[in-house]
């Protein structure tokens, strides 16, 4: 039973992610270069600097604080790179990041998944797992508006 649980757990949270990754992708396909790097509110964000910024967060609490992928984070610099990259090359990064994610949970134990995550305020690893994708929604849905700010129905 309990391997059962562990199986639908990780696939839950793959699911989930992996329907905000398509979700980001439809809100950036319209959009151009200039469009996705666009911060249309002072103080805010671009969606392409949101995506750098889950990508960095992926990486970094999944990846290299479970996974031991030796990831390095700049989080400053996922909301001030001032020579991103393109919007392919940024939405293929968070694919990436998404792929890390999923390896790492799946050869996560139950034990492991019970342990202190090594950022104490998520409490235990498990913990953690559900509150990166739940950042990673959040995000998503900031990037909606942002969407209906820059992109072209927002020029009327």
């Amino acid at each position: 039973m309990a391997d059962r649980l562990l199986d639908l757990f990780r696939q839950s949270l793959s699911g989930q992610l992996r329907q905000l990754q398509d979700a980001v992708r439809e809100l950036a396909a319209p959009l151009s270069e200039e469009e996705f790097w666009k911060k249309p509110l002072t103080p805010g964000n671009s969606i392409g600097h949101l995506v750098l910024h889950l990508t960095g967060n992926l990486n970094h609490f999944v990846g290299a604080q479970l996974g031991g992928t030796g990831y390095v984070r700049d989080r400053e610099r996922e909301f001030t790179e001032s020579a991103p990259p393109s919007k392919s090359a940024a939405l293929a990064r968070l694919d990436e990041a998404i792929g890390t994610f999923e390896r790492t949970i799946s050869v996560l134990t139950e034990e492991q998944l019970a342990r202190p995550h090594p950022d104490s305020r998520f409490g235990t690893a498990f913990n953690a797992l559900i509150s990166v994708v739940n950042h990673f929604a959040l995000h998503r849905g900031q990037m909606s508006y942002l969407q209906r700010l820059v992109g072209p129905q927002g020029k009327s």
